[in-house]
C-alpha cells in the first residue's frame, strides 16, 4: 500500500503550535530554518513534535490494512527545496517526518522516503506539471502493484494540480485521493480519480468520434459510464459502416429505443436502417424481373457515406474497393432509372428481366454486339454502352469515366489483384491525371451524388457524431 503526501507548512507542529509564520519578516527564523534546526537536534525535539495531518491518514490506512498486517505502508513525502532557498521550503520538515513517523508505529509497519522538488517554484503550474509527470511515472514503476493513495491535504495548489493529474495518469484505477478536513480525525476519500478518468475517457471518445472510429469510441463511452443506449448507438454505427444492418438495427431496438435520452436518435437511426434493409430485400426479390431504381437510391447514398468515412480515416485501399462498387451500382441505377431495364444480379449473369428487355429493344442488342459485348453478362462496359444511347446522362458518364481511372489503381492493391501500397498522394495523383490538377475524388463523388439526388443518407455519420458528443457533454454537466 502506497501513500503519496505533499508536505506543507501545516504538516509539523512543535509543542502543539505550528512552526510557520504566515507573514514572515525580520529576524524571526523561517519555517525552513526552524525545521533545519529541529532536524539537527532531533533526539531532543522528538517528543515535542506532532504530525496533525499525516498521522490520522496513516492510522486510517493501517485500519484498512488490518487483514495483512505484515505488509508495510510505503509513505512517499514530497517536499520543496527552492533555489535560492525559500522561507517556506519543506525539505527539512520532510526529513523530520521521515525520522519521526516510523517511531510512532510498530517496527516494519511504515517505510518512508522523501522526494524533493529541487530548484523549482512550487507555485509554478508548468513546472509542477513537468515534475509530477516524471515523479509519478517513476513511483508507479517502483510500486507496480497495490493501491496508491494520494493525499491532497498539504502542498501548494500547483503541487496538488500536478499530483492529481499525473497520479491518475500513472496509477490509473489503483489510485485514490485522500483529504483531511480541518479538525477531523479521519480522512475523506475523494471521487477525483473517477471524475478525471471520465473526463479523459470522454475527451478520447470525442476524438475517436471525429475520426469516425465508432467501435473504439463505444468502448470509451461505456468505460466513462455513459448510459447503455448511448454507447450501443456508437456500436450500431460501427456495424452499419461494416454493412451489417441487421446487427445495427438489433442493437438500436434492444437498447437505444428503450432509453428516453437516446430514443429520438435511435428512431431516426433505425428508420434509415430499415429503409436500407427494405431496399436490399426489394432488389433481391424483384430486381431480376423488373427495374426497381428506387431500391438502389438509399443503398447508393449509404455507399457515399461509407466512402467519405474511408477517405477521412485514411483507409485508401478500402476507399478504392468501395468506389469500384459505387461506380458499378451507379451505372446499374442509371440504366434502370433511364431505360427501365432490370440489371440486378449477384453472380454477374444477365437476369431474366434484362434478357426480355433486350429482346424488345433489338437496337440496344445490336449496339452491344457491334462492340463485341456479351449481353449474357452484366458488365460495366455493357452498362456504359447502353447508357451512351441516353443524351441526358452524358455529363454523368464523363464524371464516372474520370473516377473509373482509379479502378486501375485498385487493381494493383490488396483489395483486387496486387500487393502495391496505396496512399492519399497516389490516389490524388492518379485521379488528377484525368480530372484536373486540383480535383479530389471524394468531393467529386459527393457532388455527383448531390446532383443525382442520392445524398439522403450521406451525412449520417456526422449527425450521429454530433448527437453522441452532445450526450457526452450532458454527462459532464
Amino acid at each position: 500500500m502506497l501513500l503519496v503526501a505533499l508536505v506543507g507548512n501545516s504538516d509539523l507542529t512543535l509543542d502543539g503550535a505550528y512552526l510557520f509564520q504566515r507573514n514572515h519578516a525580520g529576524d524571526a527564523p523561517s519555517f525552513r530554518d526552524r525545521t533545519a534546526a529541529l532536524l539537527a537536534e532531533y533526539p531532543a525535539a522528538r517528543d515535542r513534535l506532532d504530525a496533525p495531518l499525516l498521522l490520522p491518514q496513516l492510522r486510517w490506512l493501517l485500519e484498512r490494512q488490518a487483514e495483512d498486517a505484515t505488509a508495510p505502508i510505503d509513505l512517499v513525502l514530497i517536499a520543496t527545496d527552492q533555489r535560492p532557498p525559500h522561507p517556506q521550503d519543506t525539505v527539512y520538515a520532510a526529513e523530520l517526518l521521515a525520522r519521526w513517523l516510523p517511531e510512532r508505529f510498530p517496527p516494519g509497519r511504515l517505510a518512508v522516503r522523501v522526494e524533493t522538488i529541487a530548484g523549482e517554484n512550487p507555485a509554478d503550474y508548468d513546472a509542477m506539471y513537468r515534475w509530477f509527470r516524471a515523479a509519478m511515472r517513476r513511483l508507479a514503476s517502483r510500486f507496480p502493484a497495490g493501491p496508491a493513495y494520494l493525499s491532497v491535504t498539504g502542498g501548494t495548489p500547483a503541487m496538488t494540480f500536478g499530483l492529481t493529474l499525473h497520479g491518475v495518469e500513472a496509477f490509473g484505477n489503483r489510485s485514490a485521493f485522500l483529504y483531511l478536513p480541518r479538525g477531523a480525525d479521519r480522512p475523506v476519500r475523494l471521487g477525483v480519480r473517477r471524475e478525471l478518468q471520465r473526463a479523459q475517457l470522454l475527451a478520447d471518445a470525442r476524438l475517436l468520434l471525429e475520426r469516425g472510429d465508432f467501435a473504439h469510441a463505444a468502448e470509451l463511452l461505456r468505460e466513462a459510464g455513459m448510459p447503455r443506449g448511448t454507447w450501443t448507438l456508437a456500436q450500431a454505427a460501427a456495424h452499419r459502416l461494416a454493412f451489417d444492418f441487421e446487427e445495427a438495427a438489433r442493437l438500436v431496438r434492444r437498447h437505444a429505443l428503450r432509453e428516453p435520452r437516446t430514443r429520438q436518435a435511435g428512431e431516426w437511426f433505425l428508420g434509415q436502417l430499415e429503409r436500407l434493409q427494405q431496399a436490399a430485400e426489394r432488389l433481391e426479390q424483384e430486381g431480376t424481373e423488373r427495374a426497381v431504381p428506387q431500391a438502389y437510391e438509399p443503398l447508393l447514398s449509404e455507399l457515399v457515406a461509407n466512402l467519405r468515412h474511408c477517405w477521412d480515416a485514411g483507409r485508401y485501399a478500402d476507399f478504392l474497393a468501395r468506389l469500384f462498387r459505387f461506380l458499378e451500382a451507379l451505372l446499374r441505377w442509371l440504366v434502370e432509372e433511364q431505360l427501365g431495364i432490370p440489371v440486378h444480379t449477384e453472380d454477374g449473369s444477365s437476369p431474366p428481366g434484362f434478357r426480355r428487355a433486350l429482346q424488345a429493344r433489338p437496337d440496344l442488342r445490336r449496339q452491344a454486339e457491334v462492340r463485341n459485348l456479351n449481353v449474357d453478362r452484366i458488365t460495366r462496359p455493357l452498362l456504359v454502352c447502353l447508357l451512351q444511347t441516353v443524351p441526358a446522362v452524358r455529363r454523368d458518364l464523363e464524371a464516372l469515366e474520370a473516377l473509373n481511372r482509379l479502378t486501375l489503381l485498385r487493381g494493383q492493391t490488396i483489395v483486387a489483384h496486387g500487393f502495391r501500397g496505396v496512399s492519399r498522394g497516389r490516389v490524388l495523383e492518379t485521379y488528377r491525371q484525368v480530372a484536373g490538377p486540383h480535383a479530389e475524388p471524394m468531393a467529386d463523388v459527393e457532388a455527383l451524388a448531390e446532383r443525382l439526388r442520392l445524398s439522403d443518407f450521406a451525412g449520417w455519420p456526422e449527425r450521429l457524431r454530433a448527437e453522441l458528443a452532445r450526450m457526452a457533454d450532458e454527462l459532464e454537466g
